[in-house]
């Protein structure tokens, strides 16, 4: 079971967030909501919760959530989706159950295709529109999906952590911080700090138990209080070149010691604890609805971070580990490799569609309900022949159509118009069809932050949410 009641927990995690977290580790903030948001559909709230996955490497995106393509472009062809669904469901994802519940006595967790109803796809996210081109390499693709700039900044899990109104102000106990899992090449860069901010950085769920120690008593009061008169002592007499570093090590270790008994909790450690309990389901049972793939460990251990109070987490995913071309950056091997990494992904994403419906929320309904569930990735794939592949079987990204415009997921209870498709690509060209929209990663990621109830005028000027989901 969990250490800490939800009582408890609500009372004690109060007081950090009012106390050392709120006001030590993060600068003030004034909160001035933009005046056009109240406005628009979006159901802001400082108690949602984003699930953020990030498909490392840049993911092939269209075969699976806008699959109505010439071959070219979709070598997997396509499937029915469950009633409702106007998007075109990949023929890559499997269309059975997945059983691994029923010996718990859990119903089994239905294929993507059974509850295709419940994902809104955005078909035109394009990270720079109106160029002439699309953008084709890593180090750019990094910073449009990491900050949401072209130029790069702070990460978006940094923002959240020292805009969001839980860690601002203090969030009547939901204060843990913001998370990264994941060590990938595109996903770090969204961690990359916000002045002295940064989120979590967790590995993996295995790496998290590794580190995080078992030493419930740790140091004395008075040892605390002198390395905090030492650091205080540091930062000041540093240069403003060294002061940040020291002060997100100082904050570091302040969070360490505000949230000793979550770290220490069983329930955090997915694998190794199968009794571990949080919110009403079992480690155990985590395991069987999310699968025991590192991506469903790493997603177990995000419900319990957000089971703690966590405004968002990033996932990220690096492909099925066991094909070993590259993740999702397969410019060779995709043949073989691409179905086991997509439907990997589709796992996870049905087993979080019946957790969160499962666990209750301190603020009334269930996770669902307070939750988006949301990807993304640095770009598609183009440069393919006529069997929908290159010359090595994979395919690359040169910012042509066919890897710039990317197609995206939005799932949760927080969306109100699931299952729909915006944006249609020409199923010869990928080019955009004439009248139809182009979503900018930038107002995209506005759209979460404007769920997550932060002010998005205060980071993008002028920049509005995507808000057609709604």
């Amino acid at each position: 079971m969990s250490n800490l009641s939800s009582k408890t927990r609500r009372r004690s995690f109060l007081k950090v967030g009012l106390g050392s977290i709120a006001t030590g580790a993060i600068a003030p903030h004034l909160w001035i909501p933009r005046i056009s948001k109240a406005a628009l559909p979006i159901p802001s709230s400082r108690h949602n919760h984003l699930i953020l996955f990030n498909l490392d490497g840049g993911a092939r995106t269209v075969p699976m959530f806008n699959a109505d393509v010439d071959p070219r472009w979709n070598p997997f062809g396509t499937q029915a989706g469950s009633p409702g669904t106007e998007w075109t469901v990949g023929g890559v994802f499997d269309n059975l159950p997945y059983q691994d519940t029923v010996p718990l006595g859990l119903p089994a967790i239905p294929p993507i295709t059974q509850i295709s109803h419940e994902f809104s796809i955005l078909g035109t996210i394009d990270h720079t529109p109106g160029a002439a081109t699309g953008v084709g390499d890593h180090p750019t693709a990094r910073n449009w999906i990491a900050s949401g700039f072209g130029e790069g900044g702070p990460g978006i899990m940094s923002r959240i952590y020292s805009t969001h109104r839980n860690y601002t102000e203090g969030g009547a106990g939901l204060v843990f911080p913001p998370a990264v899992i994941g060590t990938g090449n595109a996903t770090t860069p969204l961690g990359i700090p916000h002045g002295s901010i940064t989120p979590v950085m967790v590995p993996s769920h295995s790496d998290f138990v590794a580190q995080n120690g078992d030493n419930a008593g740790g140091q004395p009061k008075w040892a605390r209080a002198l390395e905090a008169g030492l650091d205080d002592y540091a930062i000041k007499s540093r240069s403003n070149a060294h002061k940040e570093q020291i002060s997100r090590l100082a904050n570091g270790k302040a969070n360490v010691e505000a949230f000793r008994n979550v770290f220490l909790d069983p329930a955090l450690k997915v694998e190794d604890e199968p009794n571990g309990t949080l919110n009403g389901l079992t480690n155990a049972q985590l395991a069987a609805i999310l699968g025991t793939t590192q991506l469903g460990r790493d997603t177990a251990l995000a419900l319990r971070f957000l089971g703690y109070g966590s405004a968002a987490v990033t996932i990220g995913h690096s492909g099925n580990l066991a094909a070993d071309v590259g993740g999702w950056d397969t410019h060779s091997g995709e043949m073989t490799a691409y179905a086991p990494s997509a439907n990997e992904l589709a796992r996870v994403l049905c087993g979080l569609n019946f957790a969160l419906k499962q666990m209750p929320h301190l603020d009334g309904g269930t996770y669902w309900d307070h939750t988006i569930i949301a990807m993304v990735t640095e770009f598609g794939r183009d440069n393919i022949l006529d069997n929908g592949y290159n010359s090595g079987g994979g395919s690359d990204h040169t910012g042509a159509p066919g890897s710039r415009y990317q197609a995206w997921f939005v799932s949760g209870g927080l969306v109100g118009k699931p299952g729909e498709h915006f944006g249609h690509t020409d199923p010869m060209t990928m080019e955009v069809m004439n009248g139809e929209p182009v979503f900018g990663t930038t107002n995209y990621y506005a759209m979460l932050f404007a769920l997550l109830d932060i002010d998005i005028e205060g980071i993008w000027p002028g920049i509005d949410p995507v808000n057609v989901i709604f």
